[in-house]
């Protein structure tokens, strides 16, 4: 079952004004968050991280479209919302004369029987948000002066069958992990990217690439099709001994992109598609014989491109584009033969599939000229949004570049240029296992990867059940590697159960920032959502059915998990009592009651019920009750600690306001 939620409001500001507030989508401005900070996904999507205040629960949220040409950014919550199944959101912003219309709206899917409690949750988050909007500072945008050094650029041949001509910058780059491709449109060649690669040159080493019979390239023995250029793509990825790649194309060379994109999605990093990337592979058979008999007639008498390079110009070329570009354009075309416009021509009309966006994995940035006649604004924004809708995963960005045609990244260059170089430190930033992440990072992401599929493991198999061969399939490494790392399976059972002693702890050693009240407080939640997540309570239980059989597994699983944890306890007690704050005789029986207290009955209760779901609402009674007997035994200040837990327990109901 499904519902939405959808809420409106006018400001009496422009778009633009609006619009800076929003668009880097931070809602740290919202009354109701707390902390965020911003995490990047495996495959380069923007996750935001938060939680809110009274409430321990961790939001996470993932940016799935955005376009500062339409004012709108869309997302979906990744974690956070018990019960809901899928949460899609959108916000967006619209003129009304000198006003703004900012609509912010949900689809929410999940059990009937909470989501009408999400619902009106939500609804009261957005209001909230809406009404606090004007009091967010806005984004200005840099006002540094672009990059005036230009990457040199070199020419090359890459003698494979048949050869291909390239240019790269820097000069003299040999050997890359990552580099960003460049292809050209039917008309054009490698030097159309000459200014994306002296801009760009400096963030990952750039590669233009003449398309078969342009320029340096020959043509291969046979009519080129879509394989051919992907063969292309990946001998030059062989040259460089790049492992992924960043893919940008214009008008055909965006075609050839995306069509390489779905064959391999996995060297992939990120795709940038200006001017187009469908072809013709949507046209119906007569419009695209139509399409290629009308461009043919002329080679046909004889013709070459030179003599029709003016009415082709005319039609590609923005109303405003300058001489110098038009000139560029020109040049291009008197430089390509009949035979090669033919082969293009022919290829470009003969596609041997319709485009599956479902196959695209990977961040994607489309643009087109606001005057292109030949990929138009509305057709490529429609294009992004099926994007988004057959694959919400990755982020889709879709831009209109003003007073530009076609050919956008000459008419358009410095735009252009600022957004590509935005998207490639995005992407960038998340190509791991690559020479921009440092090696300690790369081991921790490994042994965290481990550790999670050890504890699915375990939890599924138990101990005895669970071998460290099935582990490393379920981490995706080698057993040599999982012996290297955490030497054996017992040694593998005390490293997962430390990465829980530490969550569970953790408030107990931020010593600095809460006072006992709220320490104790954060201390039950994070205590809770690890002992009753389904995964720990279903190690739990196989670990006491193994207990007879091996006392040493049971041994390992209580000096690693509980005593570890008590022992922690047992720390912060003792510095409490150091302070003046607390007052016991027995330190084990002082900590053993406040776990006791607060969470043994719950704990009990999903030990022997798997299936049953927990509530928090049930949860924070416990905990509520359990920290109120503890004060009233063991605290000094009893009164005033009272009375703040009191605070505590109703600001949470209060503001627990998505449940």
């Amino acid at each position: 079952m499904y519902k939405k939620v959808n809420c409106r409001k006018i400001f009496n500001l422009d778009v633009d004004s609006i619009w800076l507030r929003l668009k880097n989508f931070s809602n740290d401005w919202h009354p109701a968050v707390k902390n965020m900070i911003f995490e990047k996904g495996s495959n380069g999507s923007l996750i935001r991280r938060f939680n809110t205040h009274n409430d321990l629960k961790i939001y996470r949220e993932q940016l799935t479209y955005v376009s500062n040409s339409d004012y709108e950014l869309r997302y979906k919550m990744l974690e956070g919302i018990e019960g809901v199944e899928v949460y899609e959101a959108s916000i967006s912003v619209k003129a009304s004369g000198k006003r703004s219309i900012v609509n912010w709206k949900a689809h929410i899917e999940g059990d009937v029987q909470r989501l009408n409690d999400v619902c009106e949750g939500t609804k009261q988050i957005f209001k909230q948000g809406l009404k606090s909007l004007l009091e967010v500072e806005p984004e200005v945008e840099s006002t540094d002066s672009p990059k005036t050094e230009s990457a040199k650029i070199q020419k090359k041949i890459i003698l494979s069958k048949p050869k291909i001509g390239i240019s790269v910058s820097p000069s003299g780059v040999s050997q890359s992990e990552v580099i960003c491709i460049f292809l050209h449109g039917i008309g054009g060649n490698r030097g159309n990217w000459d200014s994306q690669l002296k801009a760009l040159g400096f963030v990952v080493p750039c590669v233009s690439i003449d398309l078969r019979g342009y320029g340096d390239s020959q043509l291969g023995s046979n009519q080129s099709d879509i394989l051919s250029y992907c063969q292309d793509i990946l001998e030059v990825m062989k040259e460089f001994k790049a492992k992924k790649i960043i893919l940008c194309g214009l008008s055909y060379g965006s075609w050839i992109a995306a069509s390489f994109a779905m064959r391999h999605g996995d060297l992939l990093l990120g795709l940038v598609l200006s001017g187009g990337c469908t072809g013709m592979s949507e046209a119906g058979l007569t419009e695209r014989e139509a399409f290629r008999n009308s461009r043919e007639v002329p080679l046909d008498q004889g013709k070459e491109p030179k003599d029709f390079a003016r009415d082709v110009v005319d039609i590609i070329a923005g109303p405003n584009s300058s001489l110098l570009n038009r000139d560029v354009l020109l040049q291009s075309m008197y430089q390509i033969s009949a035979k090669t416009y033919r082969d293009a021509l022919r290829c470009f009309t003969n596609p041997t599939e319709k485009l599956d966006f479902s196959k695209i994995c990977c961040p994607v940035l489309l643009m087109t000229g606001e005057y292109d006649k030949l990929a138009p604004p509305s057709e490529i924004r429609a294009v992004s949004n099926r994007m988004h809708a057959d694959n919400i995963r990755p982020d889709i960005q879709f831009e209109v570049l003003a007073e530009a045609g076609h050919v956008c990244n000459l008419e358009a260059g410095e735009d252009f240029n600022k957004l590509v170089m935005k998207f490639m430190n995005q992407v960038l930033i998340c190509a791991t296992n690559l020479k921009y992440v440092p090696k300690e990072s790369r081991k921790r992401d490994k042994k965290r990867r481990i550790l999670n599929s050890a504890l699915k493991e375990f939890s599924k198999n138990g101990f005895s059940g669970s071998s460290m061969e099935c582990i490393a399939n379920r981490a995706g490494v080698s057993k040599p590697t999982l012996y290297k790392y955490f030497g054996n399976k017992t040694k593998l059972l005390s490293a997962v159960l430390n990465i829980g002693t530490f969550e569970i702890l953790a408030p107990l050693q931020d010593r600095n920032s809460n006072g006992l009240v709220q320490t104790l407080w954060n201390f039950s939640w994070s205590y809770a959502k690890f002992v009753l997540r389904s995964d720990t309570l279903s190690l739990a239980r196989l670990i006491i059915g193994e207990a007879e059989r091996d006392p040493s597994v049971a041994q390992e699983y209580q000096e690693s998990g509980p005593l570890k944890a008590l022992s922690g306890i047992f720390d912060y007690l003792q510095i409490q009592k150091n302070m003046g704050m607390l007052d016991f005789d027995d330190i084990e029986l002082t900590a053993q009651s406040l776990w006791t207290l607060i969470l043994s009955a719950p704990r009990e209760f999903h030990l022997h019920n798997p299936n049953a779901k927990v509530n928090d609402e049930l949860i924070v009674k416990y905990i509520n009750h359990g920290l109120k007997v503890f004060i009233q035994y063991y605290s000094l200040n009893s009164e005033s600690d009272l009375k703040e837990l009191e605070e505590l327990f109703i600001n949470f109901k209060n503001n627990n306001l998505v449940q």
